[in-house]
C-alpha cells in the first residue's frame, strides 16, 4: 500500500510539471526569436515600397486609382472602399487589416499579398 501512494505522488508531480512546460521561460524565449525575422520581413516590403518597385502598393498610401490598376481582383469600387476606410479609421496598422474592409475577403488577401505594403 505504501508503494500506491509513492506511485501516485510521482504520477501528480509529472502531471504539475507538464502543465508548467508550456509556460517556462525557455518555451517564451523560442517564441520570441521566431517573431523576429517576420518583422525584419515586414520592414523589407516598406523600404521596397519606398524605392519605387512598381510592383507593391502602399495600402495607406496609394490612390483608388492605383489600388484598382496594381490588385489583381479588385475594381474602382473596392479600391474607393479601401480609401473610404482608410480616412475615416486612420491607416492600416498591417497588411491583414485589409480584410476589415467591406467586401475585402481572405482571397483577395492571398492573392495581392506579395504586392500589399503599409
Amino acid at each position: 500500500m505504501l508503494w500506491r501512494k509513492r506511485i501516485k505522488k510521482g504520477l501528480g508531480a509529472v502531471l504539475v510539471l507538464s502543465m508548467l512546460f508550456p509556460f517556462s521561460s525557455s518555451v517564451l524565449a523560442k517564441k520570441i526569436d521566431t517573431e523576429k525575422p517576420t518583422s525584419a520581413a515586414i520592414q523589407k516590403k516598406e523600404v521596397g515600397n519606398e524605392r519605387g518597385l512598381s510592383d507593391t502598393v502602399n495600402i495607406n498610401h496609394a490612390s483608388a486609382d492605383e489600388l484598382a490598376q496594381k490588385l489583381n481582383g479588385i475594381g474602382a469600387q473596392k479600391a474607393k472602399a479601401i480609401v473610404e476606410y482608410r480616412e475615416k479609421y486612420g491607416a492600416f496598422n498591417s497588411i491583414e487589416s485589409i480584410l476589415e474592409v467591406q467586401g475585402i475577403g481572405p482571397a483577395f488577401l492571398e492573392k495581392n499579398r506579395d504586392k500589399l505594403a503599409f
